[in-house]
């Protein structure tokens, strides 16, 4: 018998031996009751009855231990769920693994460099700080870190294509299965439609992500459903340990760090309900910029063909920018009437070069900039165009 099959029959062995000590316990509590045994007899049968279920822990902690190092063995009955769900069959079979936290935090740290580059997180947040999208004083690799492990209970990793799971997961509890059905989902997808090579720019790079966990996230809803009907259950997640990060850190990166689980996975839901092919479609040819993840019914806007990526707010990064100074409407009809940007950073200045849908709309763009307190900015508009500059300070 395999290890990983040996790790799920003393799992659910040791729990049905704790369960099997605790009645006999309070068996032998009620008979001795009944007979008049004294409090010493029942102390010492107590100590004997506890010393066996600490014994039976410590075999599951150890077994546990030898297992971070090797694979799980993931249920058939998830599998099945999700390639029939998605669509897609799994060419290799999946892999899993017990993670430490830091081996936790690694992966998402090469997940961001794979997705942005290896410098590419700073240049942003050195951008958007720049732009007055992002506060002086965050840093954004260290919170999008924080993020994606925080209370996580499943990871995928982008690089080795494998799935990181705590070291305390319960293949038994709804929540703790459905993250795994979320990971399977991932996995699946990038097994059938591997990562792309190179990104046209960080927003293309936001909108696949967005895709792929986006219709994970429904993969994952749709399971916990049907367990919960099956196992005639009321049951929700509560766990608000992201929520509570997210609410510390800046609307900006709130927005970034929920466009996957809200726009990406309403685009795949939509979909998903339209029919199998369209579904099976997003991860063949999925969106190139945000702007068409955010408004599916307009005609989308193509990145521009360039050997180098560039570097682009997009139509999530205007809404985003606009949002806290001219409320959710105003800032959404200014993503919508955005029709491609570009920003350059050279030694002493920030260049960034903006293209509304009508002159009418570059002139609203430009009056809602100076809401936005940058120091030294200047702003010119030529119909449809805006340049914008922005001296550099000298704390990078």
């Amino acid at each position: 018998m395999s290890a990983e099959r040996v790790f799920q029959v003393l799992l659910c062995s040791g729990l049905l031996a704790g369960g099997w000590l605790y009645g006999k316990y309070w068996k032998k509590a009620a008979i001795s009751s009944d007979h008049g045994e004294s409090s010493g007899e029942l102390r010492s049968q107590n100590a004997e009855l506890t010393r066996e279920l600490d014994e039976t822990r410590d075999e599951l902690a150890q077994i546990r231990s030898l297992l971070a190092q090797g694979s799980l063995a993931i249920p058939e009955d998830l599998i099945a769920f999700v390639e029939k769900d998605s669509g897609m069959v799994f060419p290799k079979a999946p892999i899993a693994k017990l993670a430490s936290p830091d081996i936790f935090r690694n992966a998402a740290e090469r997940n961001l460099e794979l997705l942005f580059g290896k410098d590419g997180v700073e240049e942003e947040q050195h951008a958007w700080t720049t732009i007055g999208l992002l506060p002086p004083n965050d840093i954004l690799r260290a919170q999008w870190i924080a993020i994606e492990t925080n209370g996580t209970r499943g990871l995928f990793d982008l690089r080795s294509g494998e799935i990181l799971l705590p070291e305390d997961f319960d293949p038994l509890s709804i929540p703790d299965s459905g993250a795994l059905v979320h990971q399977l989902a991932r996995q699946l997808q990038i097994q059938n439609h591997p990562f792309p090579e190179s990104w046209k720019s960080t927003d293309e790079a936001r909108a696949w992500l967005a895709i792929h966990r986006g219709a994970a996230s429904g993969v994952q809803s749709r399971y916990l459903r049907r367990r919960a009907a099956a196992e005639q259950v009321d049951w929700e997640d509560k766990s608000d340990d992201r929520e509570a990060l997210l609410l510390q850190l800046s609307p900006s990166i709130q927005g970034v760090a929920n466009f996957p689980h809200l726009e990406g996975a309403d685009y795949a839901k939509k979909a998903y309900l339209e029919s199998r092919d369209a579904y099976l479609s997003i991860f063949r040819t999925p969106p190139l910029s945000t702007f068409k993840i955010l408004y599916p019914h307009l005609e989308p806007i193509e990145p521009s063909e360039t050997k180098e990526p560039i570097q682009l707010l997009g139509a999530l990064g205007i809404r985003l920018l606009f949002d806290p100074y001219l409320g959710n409407e105003a800032a959404d009809e200014l993503a919508q009437a955005w029709r491609g940007d570009r920003y350059q950073i050279d030694v002493s200045k920030l260049n960034w070069q903006v293209t509304m849908a009508t002159p009418e709309l570059a002139q609203t763009f430009a009056r809602g900039l100076q809401q936005i307190e940058v120091e030294g900015r200047s702003i010119n508009v030529d119909g449809s165009h805006i340049d914008i500059s922005i001296p550099l300070k000298n704390d990078r």
